[in-house]
């Protein structure tokens, strides 16, 4: 591999919106060709604690708060005691305030994510609101309110309401407050249950299918490997707008024999654009409906991946659209069948209010589909992590997918800001639009807006890390069996198959 020919090349023109600050530069070439995907992250991750993660089955968080603040136009103290925590706060006027009390000494995030239940009893004087705080409300000085409590109260909130706020890998601090002059409450319990173990749902496997016209021609064949596979359920691409009646009859058909064969049948479909014309896929939707008879449908999935859309994640607008097309579509299922959405793992990452996308994606679906392209099992359960975690909390199906379709090779540059021109590899030129590289001739040296970058890592993601495509049919069976057998979350619901054709290409 010659990463100095790949890296130094030409100059590289930007198509995509720059953002105002730019930490790094990631370039990915694919196969052999020449014009790298770029992406642009910043500004650099502020260095944060890494979060408390318990594992016992009842975690008890009274003993372990931390140091409490008043805030507001108020005084106000703390008294601990063996049993309890009591708070006081009073102010000269009739205004808002309160105290904040940190979850784990030292200010540390605790991940509560594996937790279901939330128990607070204790006794209050006046009307007084109970919020929870994480990591990105603190930097936004906003909580999350649980509930108002007055006299003597005894409760129990479920984590699955609390984590529609919060994100709850990263709880901060408990907020106490009060509207008056004063305010009182003591703790004295505050903790947190898992739920009991109990039977989880059965997991199953699945196809997508991309190419309906094939679909239609050989039902019987895709049944047949689906059968031989063990395969519960099939989502097959749904025919374009423009299609005849004809098609569109017949792919109802289609569906209908899936159903009938005792497999789920799902309606897929979806592309990047589609969050500005989200219209567009609800007419879709209700076109099939009224085509299908009642059962004949399981489900409606999206595979949108608007993130192929240039500026996508630095846009907070674009993720409100996003949020707002899974809305549209599932109202225009009108409950006829579930939305399920396909999501890549990382999707845990990037923020929407504060809160994961992916998660925001989960609240508003009835189930997701992870892209967990590994075919390493342990990495696989490592990057799905979160989402099983969050599908856990809110009761909603998790599937895992695997890849068996040819993928090319993947070389990745990373540059990093660099404040030094001379140890510099690259120039961000904002004007012009264009990463260019040195040397740069003295005629074209940079006059106008842009920032220097240096190469900080070269790294190739190989396709058998990604794709089981050419290994045989009984080894992707195996893989499959593994993840059925060591993915004991309870919002597990079975691993999915990219795709029937890379399958079918797979030797025996």
């Amino acid at each position: 591999m010659v990463w100095l020919s790949v890296a130094q090349a030409n100059d590289i023109p930007l198509s995509s919106p720059i953002p105002p600050t730019v930490h790094e530069i990631e370039l990915t070439y694919a196969g052999k060709g020449p014009d790298p995907t770029v992406a642009f992250s910043g500004p650099a991750p502020a260095a944060g604690l890494l979060p408390y993660r318990p594992f016992v089955p009842i975690l008890e968080l009274r003993p372990g708060l931390g140091a409490t603040q008043v805030f507001g136009p108020c005084l106000g103290h703390a008294v601990r005691s063996d049993s309890s925590l009591e708070l006081e706060w009073t102010a000269d006027q009739a205004t808002r305030c309160g105290q904040r009390i940190e979850l784990r000494p030292g200010g540390r995030p605790v991940d509560l994510m594996s937790y279901q239940m939330l128990r607070l009893r204790g006794r209050a004087t006046g009307q007084v609101v109970v919020a929870i705080e994480d990591v990105a409300g603190h930097e936004r000085e906003h909580n999350h309110p649980l509930t108002t409590v007055t006299g003597t109260f005894d409760l129990s909130i479920p984590l699955k309401e609390i984590g529609r706020g919060v994100d709850l890998r990263y709880v901060t601090a408990l907020v106490v407050s009060s509207e008056g002059h004063s305010g009182q409450i003591q703790l004295e319990q505050l903790r947190v249950t898992q739920r009991e173990a109990g039977k989880t749902r059965p997991a199953g496997t699945g196809f997508w299918v991309w190419n309906y016209r094939a679909a239609i021609q050989e039902s019987q064949t895709l049944l047949d490997t689906c059968r031989k596979q063990a395969c519960s359920r099939m989502l097959i691409q749904m025919p374009s707008l423009n299609d005849d009646e004809a098609i569109w009859r017949d792919y109802g058909r289609l569906l209908g024999l899936v159903q009938e064969a005792g497999i789920d049948a799902l309606a897929l479909d979806g592309y990047p654009e589609a969050i500005q014309e989200p219209h567009l896929l609800a007419d879709k939707v209700q076109r099939l409906l009224q085509l299908v008879r009642p059962g004949a449908l399981s489900g409606i999935q999206l595979d949108i991946e608007p993130y192929l859309l240039p500026g996508f994640l630095d846009d907070d607008a674009q993720l409100r659209r996003y949020l707002g097309t899974i809305e549209t579509v599932h109202e225009a299922i009108h409950g006829r069948a579930r939305l399920s959405m396909v999501i890549p793992f990382w999707l845990a990452t990037p923020t929407v209010g504060g809160r994961p996308l992916a998660y925001a994606v989960m609240d508003r679906a009835d189930e997701v589909a992870v892209m967990s392209y590994r075919t390493d099992l342990d990495e696989v359960q490592d990057i799905a992590e979160d989402i099983l975690r969050y599908g856990d909390v809110i009761e909603k199906p998790v599937w895992l997918a695997i890849e068996t379709t040819l993928l090319p090779l993947e070389q990745h540059v990373v540059l990093r800001r660099d404040l030094r021109p001379d140890r510099a590899d690259a120039f961000l030129d904002r004007e012009h639009r264009r990463l260019r590289w040195k040397p740069i001739s003295e005629p074209d040296a940079p006059t106008g807006a842009g920032e220097w970058f240096r190469i900080h890592r070269r790294f190739a993601v190989r396709p058998e890390r990604l794709t089981f495509a050419g290994r045989s049919r009984v080894e992707v069976s195996k893989a499959i069996s593994q993840m059925l057998d060591r993915t004991l979350h309870p919002s597990f619901a079975g691993v999915m198959i990219h795709d029937l054709d890379g399958f079918r290409a797979l030797p025996e």
